[in-house]
Formats: structure tokens, C-alpha cells, sequence
């Protein structure tokens, strides 16, 4: 009974290990397990990951984007499915090749908690020449006529906090007109920032506005994964710290918006075209 016990107190432990995949950020080597039920997109889901790579995110590099176990065989077959619910990790180019201790990551989580709305505001002037951009790369590469624009976006303050991770949640409304359609979709994302092995990550995942609590708990569930995968982050930062955490952030916040462009565009695409069918 106790070697039982034993066994279904590592399996959880292990099976991080198994499944986790290996990243290079910087010269540093991370391991970072997929979200549970979820599988990274490949260059064999063909149009899936075309669509990711036209929403490039000038300020961060993406590191990987999941999609559910249920739509990868789709995928595989070059269907773009309805990704309702989606997971991505990046990493802000100004940091990438830094190394982030823990006194400093904490001084992060203050900016975040007292200067998160003030630098959203900021963050704003910057999204229409982002939009622009990323509706004319998918257009062009799926010859077809899509727009977005950024409608609002309201912050929710953090929810979870530990001394490695601070997560908060906010509501985006997107302006989406695709197909001749045009509409406004609200999505609930969840942003996640974690300091493993001395490298600070952006994790995301977004869902319809009616899933804010369950892209929480997955979110959550993800990033302890993430860390407990990774060494602690180290008591020191390279170079003396000096960091410029409002900008840090700023790449934060855009990249969240961007990240949840794809749900957005597919799964409001299709709510749009299924209220015209009713109207007809």
C-alpha cells in the first residue's frame, strides 16, 4: 500500500517530466509541458500554424501555442477548427537574453499590481498599426478580407500571486469584420507571468467571455507545471537588475491582446456568420 501511495504521489511529478518539451530562451534551456489535454502546433497543422505565424507580435517572440487534443487531428488535415479555447507562452525580446533573480521579479509584480491600468491606457495608440499589419499578412496569406480593431478592454485586478508567478485576467472586445461580416467579440484572457530559472515567460489563454474562471484555474495549473519543471530562479540578476519593468510590461499586455486575436477571428467569425443565418 505505501509503494502505492508512493507511485500516485510522483505520477503528476513525472509526467511533467515526460511530456514536457524542451525550449532554448536565451542560452538557457527550458522545459515546458504542453497544458493539460492541449498539444503545441507544428508545421504539419498547416493553415493553423500559417494563421499563428501572420500574428507575429513585433515586441515578444512566441515559444509555442496550443491548441486541444480534440481539434489536432483537424488541424492536421489543414482545417482551421474552432479554437475556442487556446494556450500560448512568449517571452519579451528585451528579456530573453537576461537572467531575472527573485528580488528583482518581485519588484515586477509591484508595477504590475499598481501600474497595470495606467500602462494598458498607454499600450492602446500602439494596437491599431499592430492590427493593420497582422489583418494584411492573414489576408494575403489566406486570400481572403479580414480587419480588427481594439474596442475596450477592462483589467481585473490579480487573482493569484505566489513568489515565482502573478496572474491577473482581463475582458478584451475585439472589433472583427471578416467574410463581409462585421461584429464585436469579447474574449476572457488570462495573463500569467513566471520567473523560472531566471527567465520571465508570458503565459496566456484565452476563451469566450463566459470561461474567465476556467482559463484561471487552467492557467494556474499550467504555469505550477511550468515552474516545477525548471530550476528556481536565481537570488541575483545578471548585469546588476536595471530593468525597465513598465516597458516589460507593456510587451506583456500587447502580447495578450495579439495572442487572443485567433479566437477572436475564428470563433467570432463563425458566432457572426450564425446570427446572419438567423436574421436571413
Amino acid at each position: 500500500m505505501k509503494n502505492l501511495l508512493v507511485a500516485s504521489f510522483l505520477f503528476p511529478l513525472f509526467a511533467v517530466v515526460v511530456f514536457a518539451e524542451d525550449f532554448y530562451v536565451g542560452e538557457t534551456k527550458l522545459s515546458i509541458p504542453p497544458p493539460a489535454g492541449y498539444v503545441r502546433v507544428t508545421p504539419e497543422m498547416d493553415a493553423v500554424h500559417r494563421l499563428i505565424m501572420q500574428m507575429s507580435d513585433p515586441m515578444n517572440d512566441l515559444i509555442a501555442y496550443y491548441i486541444s487534443e480534440s481539434d489536432a487531428p483537424s488541424a492536421r488535415q489543414g482545417i482551421i477548427p474552432l479554437l475556442e479555447k487556446t494556450f500560448c507562452v512568449k517571452v519579451s525580446k528585451q528579456l530573453k537574453g537576461m537572467t531575472v533573480g527573485a528580488p528583482d521579479f518581485s519588484e515586477f509584480k509591484n508595477i504590475i499590481k499598481h501600474q497595470n491600468q495606467q500602462i494598458m491606457e498607454a499600450v492602446k495608440s500602439q494596437i491599431p498599426e499592430l492590427f493593420d499589419n497582422i489583418s494584411k499578412g492573414i489576408s494575403k496569406e489566406f486570400e481572403t478580407d479580414v480587419a480588427f480593431k481594439l474596442s475596450q478592454i477592462i483589467p481585473l485586478e490579480p487573482h493569484y500571486e505566489s513568489d515565482n508567478a502573478l496572474a491577473y485576467s482581463m475582458y478584451i472586445k475585439y472589433g472583427v469584420a471578416a467574410g463581409g461580416r462585421k461584429g464585436d467579440i469579447v474574449t476572457a484572457v488570462t495573463s500569467t507571468f513566471v520567473n523560472t530559472a531566471g527567465k520571465v515567460l508570458f503565459l496566456y489563454c484565452d476563451t469566450p467571455k463566459n470561461e474567465l474562471e476556467w482559463t484561471r484555474s487552467a492557467c494556474k495549473l499550467w504555469a505550477e507545471a511550468v515552474m516545477a519543471s525548471n530550476p528556481q530562479p536565481p537570488a541575483r540578476s545578471t548585469d546588476g537588475g536595471g530593468f525597465n519593468w513598465n516597458k516589460v510590461l507593456r510587451n506583456g499586455i500587447i502580447g495578450a491582446i495579439i495572442g487572443a486575436l485567433i479566437g477572436a477571428l475564428i470563433f467570432g467569425g463563425r458566432a457572426l456568420l450564425k446570427k446572419q443565418k438567423k436574421a436571413g
